[in-house]
This record gives C-alpha cells, sequence and structure tokens, in this order.
C-alpha cells in the first residue's frame, strides 16, 4: 500500500487507478488460469522482444 501511495496508484480488483497530470486512466486485466508461463517469464518475454524490436530500426 505505501509503494502504491508513492506512485499515485489505487488497486481494487482486477483494476488499477493511476493519475497523471489532470487525467485518471483506469485499468483492467486479467490473467488465464491455464497459462503455462509465469507473469515473470511472460514480462521477460515481452521485454526481450521489445528490445529486439528496437534494436531493428
Amino acid at each position: 500500500m505505501i509503494m502504491e501511495k508513492m506512485m499515485n496508484i489505487k488497486t481494487e480488483g482486477n483494476t488499477f487507478t493511476k493519475k497523471i497530470g489532470q487525467t485518471v486512466y483506469v485499468v483492467r486485466y486479467h490473467f488465464n488460469e491455464n497459462a503455462k508461463e509465469t507473469m515473470q517469464e511472460k514480462i521477460n518475454r515481452m521485454l526481450v522482444t521489445e528490445a529486439s524490436r528496437q534494436a531493428v530500426y
């Protein structure tokens, strides 16, 4: 909760809100319970993919 206050984020259930300036963003998320990779593995895969795209340009 302390980190949420520092980052100006409010979480509730499967949503979180983030206020940037005067705009409030509401993000809803869900997870596939049958997923074959962990969230950390997914994030790592996405980072590698994005980094390889940046290297091409």
